[in-house]
């Protein structure tokens, strides 16, 4: 059972190619928080994975909230997480190995995976070219997990933790939910269409269109931004700096 988290695509696009190679099946973190479905029943020798971006080289916190809740039948046989980043996590990984503890799991391994950064709040995305060198490297990588996941390696853990790893996964990881994860400087521009297609997509749900145009809840988001990347007409805006921003979700995901 692969559990996944994803915004704009880069951690559903590793899920997707994981399940593929290792035939384990896929579900969405989000959508079973959401539906409040926790209890699993694991196969006999069924994988269990975990697989979701770094956000402030932290963990996402539906992520968080649906481990904690989450109840499976029998103690998992194998567990590996992998975590994509636009350079590094942090002590994401560590952070993750002792909320697993917490619940009688153990992480065999655990990979991070370079993929397009996508954080345009705060950056421009890379350019086409730039993006297609990075997921070329991000499928080689893939397969690489597989194989070590395949092999069943103990205690193997090949992830990028960056400089200052603990000041940010801590300081910093505090000061993005603190800030930065809200709905109050979300807005649409005149290109908005009124398509809905943000409503359907956020996992928070915390969209709803008024008058043919998107409303924000008050309160916290996930600040997954697939409302903005995914938006047809790029109408959607955090802060004025979005506006000179590109957009991004993942060309490759399988159908």
């Amino acid at each position: 059972m692969i559990f996944y988290f994803s915004g704009t695509g880069n951690s559903l696009y590793a899920a997707q190619k994981l399940s593929k190679v290792l035939q384990e099946p896929l579900c969405n973190m989000a959508d079973m928080l959401s539906k409040k479905q926790f209890l699993y029943t694991l196969k006999e020798k069924e994988r269990l994975a975990f697989i979701f971006p770094v956000y402030a080289w932290g963990i996402p916190k539906p992520v968080i909230a649906f481990i904690k809740k989450l109840e499976l039948s029998q103690t998992p046989y194998y567990t590996f997480a992998v975590v994509t980043c636009g350079e590094n996590i942090g002590t994401t990984m560590h952070l993750l190995q002792k909320i697993l503890k917490k619940k009688n799991i153990t992480l065999n391994s655990g990979f991070s995976l370079t993929m397009p950064d996508n954080y345009v709040v705060l950056f421009d995305v890379a350019s086409v070219e730039q993006q297609t060198t990075c997921l070329n490297q991000a499928d080689k990588r893939i397969s690489k997990i597989a194989k070590m996941v395949a092999l069943e390696k103990n205690k193997f853990f090949r992830v990028e933790k960056g400089k200052f790893s603990f000041l940010k996964s801590t300081f910093f990881h505090a000061l993005f939910y603190k800030f930065f994860a809200n709905t109050k400087h979300f807005y649409t521009t005149g290109d908005c269409i009124g398509c809905g297609k943000c409503e359907k997509l956020c996992p928070a749900h915390k969209i709803h269109i008024k008058s043919e145009k998107p409303a924000w809840d008050a309160g916290n988001c996930y600040m997954c931004l697939s409302c903005l990347n995914h938006c047809p007409k790029e109408a959607i805006q955090y802060t004025k700096k979005t506006e000179k921003h590109g957009r991004y979700h993942n060309p490759r995901l399988l159908s």
